[in-house]
Formats: C-alpha cells, structure tokens, sequence
C-alpha cells in the first residue's frame, strides 16, 4: 500500500492510496484509515472514490 496525502485546504485532506496487486481491498483501507498518524487528526467524516481493478470481488446481496 502507497499513501500519498495530495492536497490539505482548511483542514480537509485528500489522500491516494495505492495498493500492491494481492492487496485485500477493505484491510488495507481499514489499516490506513486507523493508521495512529491519519486517526489522530479527528475525523468527523469521510468519503471514498476508487478506480481500479480488482481480481476478484465478493458482493452479499443480503446486506
């Protein structure tokens, strides 16, 4: 996994976060988002946008 903090105006940071080919999608966000230096900066909110590819995914209709 590649952070990369690529913009920060009036508190509000964006983030690219590049992940290796084997990479479990959700674990990995899970880990940056609780990550002591990201956590520590009071998060009131958040959003995801992704591009990319994955190998395979697994989708619970049911949730």
């Amino acid at each position: 996994m590649k952070p990369k903090l690529v913009n920060q105006v009036s508190g509000q940071r964006i983030f690219v976060v590049v992940l290796d080919l084997g990479d479990e999608g959700f674990a990995a966000l899970t880990a940056f988002a609780t990550d002591k230096s990201i956590a520590d900066k009071n998060i009131g909110s958040a959003s995801l946008t992704a591009i990319g590819a994955f190998g395979a995914a697994l989708i619970d209709l049911d949730a």
